[in-house]
């Protein structure tokens, strides 16, 4: 296995790496909507919060030398549902053409403010 760090996506806040490659796969954590430059959840709403939290699952990707276009699988964690719509609108802008599987799951966050989070499984190389 090896561990993938990249400055371009927020450091973990606990015992966990960005993302791992293990057997020809990429396993990325769970991104949310945090600007890794400041380490601050952007402003906004569902919308720039998607587009942050894409952002830093498409650098973990790129730092294992993986794509959005190499992702065989996504699960989008949505604090409501009723954003659904404007998250999809968001997602489709990452993955235009190729549509890795997915799942969409309604969860209770530890932090009030985040609404949503992703991760993903992609081929490495």
């Amino acid at each position: 296995m090896k561990v993938i760090e990249t400055p371009d996506a927020p450091k973990p806040l606990g015992p966990y790496s960005q993302g791992i490659i293990a057997n020809g796969f990429v396993f990325v954590c769970g991104s949310v909507g945090v600007d890794p430059k400041s380490g601050q959840l952007v402003g906004g709403g569902i919308v720039e919060q998607a587009k942050q939290a894409l952002d830093n699952m498409k650098a973990i990707l790129q730092a294992s030398g993986s794509s959005l276009e190499k992702t065989v699988k996504v699960t989008v964690y949505l604090k409501d549902m009723n954003h659904g719509k404007e998250m999809n609108q968001v997602y489709s802008t990452y993955f235009p053409n190729h549509k890795p599987v997915r799942s969409t799951v309604v969860v209770g966050f530890t932090r009030e403010d985040f609404l949503i989070e992703v991760d993903a499984i992609a081929v490495q190389g």
